[in-house]
């Protein structure tokens, strides 16, 4: 149907369906609404096959997982409505409904082929596991299953239930909440709490009960760790939580296995543990779970109350995914005839039409003004001459007044015509003025989500209405901005990303090269890109321009690696489109290696504006390419409030990741400029995980209010590493498979399959991951506006304190030295951006002192700083490392301070309180018990001595063995334990050799006298070699900190070498 649309519809809004944002531009549908969750996604990948089974587990873990959630929150939430996504690879049923806005990309839950960092084990299933890009109490990108775990009889036997899984993950996803089990980066297994004064393990809560457990390497089996509460445990000892629990233990959820029954709450203030070394404590601040959760807008200022549900079964949803359909909405209002904006216009969504939209999708067009006219309903697209049709009925002039809302209407018209219904419709609007009818677009635009239409939003110019914005980012779609400048691509990459979203990875158009400049008449460019051994397939070289010209504007020659005959307008792969304005080059395999070509401006007296553009497709099926995609903070900054844009971008490969890549965002500013900004993947703020292939940026160079578009750029270099192969873990937050420790200890490590799975405590290959191959990528990070700016403030003004110190360490600790060593990543002056000017490390024996009176706890004097320099920080993101002197009281074998810090810039501007750690120095580390001996060295012992000795192995903790000495005649059994070296206090307080309880020997008095003479000789010579060279004790196991700078570390003060820091692992 086409007309004119020049009414205002007059709508009655019901119950509106509106995806949020939650700050991070990936949108979700998810709201709590009178204590039920609506709007949850499932999706099923399209490479899975189809399979009853799988929808009925999922129906199963749901419906669990909603009683489990209601109980764990209180009765504040369960889940009330969830749509399982069903792919179109999938055969259809009539019982599958329309998916509304609801796509794989987007969804809450993805059900897709394993990720094998999060393998158990070679062909053992990949456990669950969430993906975040943000911090504490931020929403995180998706929770991942796969459907081998979901249809697995072993799974609840080996992990627990599937709905306590899911609760767990969802505390992750929907509240940024993160695991109280050991920090998996750091597998701190033990800590010294100042509480109590004793080893606990790390755990919440602290009543939890378990057994201590050690892996022995030589038997391959679970035993007993050495050591005690008092003095600590072994390496590698490990905390397994029992299967039953005090009927006082019901939290955490986030800590520990699914297994435990009783274990059925969020820990809160009243039972958290916030000195246990966790990711939690360490990224929240040492914060209860529902300490975070009350802040949720979920829960906060009362939402959703405790309410008495009696049936909290979810109802569940089977929708299919549809084909895609686009409404092209387009400004030709009189202010785009302004810095060639029509012209933009017009070439970027025939291009849309011609290149990008996917064969079998359906592409509408609305020409608005002051009104709106439907140009084409729903077309299919299909052969190319089709497609031409269509993309000649594009605007191409530009005259009146502006109302978005008609142009919304008109969407609607075509979405709905003949009865089918909107929802999953995508609509495009491409707009540079204000609005104005806001009224009207406000209506229209609700009117389309509650129907689950899509809106996604490119602006030009910085006076585009800010109402389109709220409708894209409540539809749950995105905004890009396209400058006046010849260098923005901002309006081909938001097509590109837009017809790109939904595309199995397979068949993804990969943008390896974007470019836009001018060039002056007759003058040529020559440009370089790498195609890598991922891609080549389908390659295209894409340059067009808006000038119209009877003959081409532009001369192309494409030169492949190998020196062949180059490609150009003789060439059979040449394409000329004079009436589109386009000239390609297009190579249906491209060979991998730097290819060459350049570009000329063939007219004699125009300036010309030339779009270039190199995409492809993965070489082959099977073969994974690398891909990379972007993510920001919010598509609005609020500098007034001190708020700042992040950037993340994800770089895999399937799901293995990509670390150490080079990856750089280029941010448009609105007077025209452009900043770069680097992305880490260093684990420091804002980067929540290191080396996980998610680079995170901040950006701080705001030039005033408007709108600011972000690209990416994405290179390998000769360290970035595929994580890849041997399906083995890396130390991720992911789901704990179940054990019961007595089964452990029996020798019954769980099985799948009759294969062993990794449990904690079980050594773990070194991870190395293979070269990645080179390769570059370009993607479009979308836009973001600033809304306000702070008062009286100018360009350049520093309102941004450095970032926040949440990856301190303690490297190591010396007691006989009486040392901490702490390590760090510096933040810069403003945020991650140039350098702090100086650090404020503060100290405490109280991790609840430390926490709650930080500002008021002195900082550490200078004069116990022996390497680093507060008042000298390095460039931002170098490793910082400070060896500090504490006090060790006489006589007391452990001692513990715990450590927080911050930076302060150049005017005085303090960044937030680190993460606190603990550091605490013993005198000795309990060592593993000998092993014991095989039959044959038991008889070979026997046959050298004639007066063999019968030891009773210990049942205490034994300590660390004393050297042995070569001058003793007396032969020792291979079960004998050498003696322990204790303090020469100790020995003497004692009346006996036996004085650990450590040994019963049936010998006569001489034999006493003399072992007695032979133990105070080798005391004697132990005592000596401790007080030389520092006293270093044999008991403990020692780094040397040499003098100079470390690898890697910031050299920012003078070492003094005549101090050998010896440092307790």
């Amino acid at each position: 149907m086409e007309g004119n649309i020049r009414s205002i519809l007059l709508l009655t809004l019901g119950i509106i369906s509106i995806r949020q944002s939650l700050c991070l531009t990936k949108p979700t549908s998810v709201k709590l609404e009178d204590n039920g969750y609506t709007g949850v996604v499932f999706a099923i990948h399209y490479d899975e096959p189809e399979c009853d089974k799988l929808i009925d587990e999922l129906k199963e873990m749901i419906t669990n997982a909603s009683a489990h959630l209601y109980r764990a929150t209180k009765h504040r939430a369960y889940f009330k409505e969830v749509t399982i996504l069903i792919p179109d690879t999938w055969e259809d049923k009539a019982e599958y409904q329309s998916p509304r806005n609801a796509t794989f990309d987007g969804a809450d839950v993805i059900i897709a082929s394993g990720n094998p960092r999060y393998s158990q084990g070679p062909d053992l299933p990949s456990v669950p596991y969430t993906k975040h890009y943000e911090g504490c109490g931020k929403r995180a990108v998706y929770i991942h299953f796969t459907s081998q775990f979901l249809l697995s009889d072993d799974v609840e036997r080996n992990f627990g239930e599937k709905g306590r899984i899911l609760v767990h993950e969802w505390g992750h996803y929907r509240w940024g909440l993160f695991d109280e089990y050991p920090d998996p980066s750091k597998m701190e297994q033990f800590y010294f709490s100042l509480y109590n004064e004793q080893w606990e393990p790390t755990r919440c809560t602290r009543g939890i009960v378990g057994e201590n457990v050690v892996f022995d390497n030589t038997t391959e089996r679970f035993r007993n760790c050495n050591g005690n509460p008092s003095d600590g445990y072994e390496d590698g000892c490990v905390n397994i939580p029992s299967l039953v629990q005090p009927d006082s233990v019901t939290a955490s959820l986030m800590s520990h296995y699914a297994n435990i029954q009783k274990v059925v709450d969020f820990c809160d203030d009243e039972n958290h543990n916030d000195d246990a070394p966790n990711k939690h404590n360490r990224l929240c601040g040492g914060r209860s779970a529902w300490n975070v959760m009350r802040e949720h807008e979920d829960f906060r200022d009362d939402n959703n109350l405790p309410r008495e549900i009696d049936d909290v079964t979810p109802r569940i949803i089977l929708a299919r995914t549809r084909k895609m359909r686009y409404v092209l909405v387009l400004d030709s209002s009189g202010s785009m005839d302004s810095y060639n904006r029509i012209e933009k216009l017009s070439t970027a969504s025939q291009n849309f039409i011609l290149k990008i939209a996917r064969e079998g999708s359906y592409v509408g067009i609305v020409d608005f003004d002051s009104i709106a006219t439907i140009v084409s309903g729903l077309t299919y697209i299909g052969p190319e001459n089709e497609r031409e049709d269509l993309a000649r009925r594009i605007p191409t002039t530009a005259g009146g007044g502006t109302c978005i809302g008609y142009g919304l209407q008109g969407a609607f018209e075509i979405l709905s015509a003949n009865g089918q219904s909107p929802a999953g419709g995508k609509v495009i609007v491409i707009t540079d003025g204000a609005d104005g009818c806001d009224d009207t677009t406000r209506m229209a635009g609700m009117q389309s989500i509650d129907a689950g239409v899509v809106i996604n939003a490119i602006t030009f110019g910085s006076a585009a209405d800010p109402e389109l914005l709220n409708l894209a980012d409540l539809s749950g779609g995105k905004q890009y901005h396209q400058g006046d400048e010849d260098d923005s691509t901002g309006l081909r990459a938001a097509f590109i990303e837009i017809g790109g979203a939904g595309v199995r990875e397979q068949d993804r158009r990969i943008e390896i090269f974007r470019d836009s400049s001018s060039f002056n008449p007759g003058k040529s460019r020559e440009y370089f890109v790498f195609i890598d051994e991922t891609v080549g397939n389908k390659t295209t070289f894409e340059f067009s321009y808006i000038q119209e010209s009877a003959s081409p504007a532009i001369s192309v020659t494409v030169y492949p690696p190998d020196d062949g005959p180059p490609y150009d307008d003789s060439s059979p792969s040449y394409s000329v489109d004079t009436e589109f304005k386009v000239v390609s080059v297009n190579i249906e395999t491209a060979q991998a290696g730097s290819w060459r070509f350049t570009v000329q401006n063939t007219l004699t007296i125009t300036l010309l504006a030339v779009f270039s553009n190199v995409y492809t497709h993965p070489s082959q099926h099977g073969v994974d390419p690398i891909i990379a995609t972007s993510e920001l903070s919010g598509l609005r900054t609020n500098l007034a409030n001190g708020d700042y844009l992040t950037v993340y971008a994800e770089v895999r490969q399937g799901f293995f990741p990509l670390i150490e890549a080079d990856v750089r965002a280029s941010i448009q500013t609105p007077t025209g400029s452009t900043v770069s900004v680097e992305l880490v993947d260093d684990g420091s703020d804002p980067d929540e995980t290191k080396d996980d292939g998610i680079y995170s940026g901040v950006f701080t160079d705001y030039t005033g209010v408007g709108y600011y578009g972000i690209s990416l750029n994405v290179s390998s270099n000769e360290n970035t590493r595929v994580l890849d192969g041997g399906n083995t873990p890396l130390p991720y937050s992911c789901t704990l498979p179940s054990v019961d420790p007595v089964e452990l200890l029996k020798g019954n490590i769980p099985t799948i399959g009759g294969v062993p799975i990794i449990i904690p405590g079980m050594p773990l290959p070194e991870i190395r991951g293979s070269p990645a191959p080179k390769f570059t990528r370009v993607v479009s990070g979308g836009s973001s506006q600033v809304t306000e700016t702070p008062a009286n403030w100018n360009p350049g003004d520093d309102i941004f304190a450095p970032s926040r110190i949440f990856d301190l360490s303690v490297a190591s600790t010396s007691y006989d030295n009486g040392t901490v060593t702490l390590e760090f990543t510096a933040p810069g002056d403003d945020l991650n951006s140039g350098n702090a000017s100086y650090y404020v490390i503060r100290m405490s024996s109280s991790p609840a002192e430390l926490q709650n009176n930080y500002n008021s706890t002195p900082p550490i004097d200078e004069t116990n700083i022996r390497y680093g320099d507060t008042s000298s920080p390095g460039n931002a993101g170098v490793r910082e490392r400070f060896v500090l002197s504490v006090d060790v009281p006489p006589g007391q074998h452990v001692v513990s301070y715990v450590f927080a810090m911050h930076a302060v810039d150049d005017v005085g501007n303090e960044g937030k309180m680190s993460n606190l750690v603990q550091a605490t120095l013993r005198l000795f580390i309990p060592p593993p018990p000998p092993p014991h001996p095989t039959t044959e060295e038991v008889t070979t012992e026997a046959q050298k001595t004639t007066t063999p000795a019968t030891v009773t192995p210990s049942s205490a903790s034994p300590r660390t063995e004393a050297p042995s000495t070569e001058e003793s005649s007396t032969p020792t059994s291979p079960r004998t334990e050498a003696p322990s070296s204790p303090t020469l206090e100790e020995i003497i307080s004692k009346p006996t050799p036996a004085m650990n309880g450590s040994r019963a020997l049936a010998i006569t008095l001489p034999v006493v006298v003399v072992s007695l003479i032979i133990f105070a000789v080798v005391l004697l010579v132990i005592r000596r070699a401790l007080q030389k060279g520092g006293s270093k004790s044999a008991n403990e196991k020692d780094i040397k900190v040499i003098a100079g700078e470390p690898d890697g570390i910031h050299d920012n003060t003078a070492f003094d070498a005549s101090v050998n820091t010896y440092a307790n692992v």
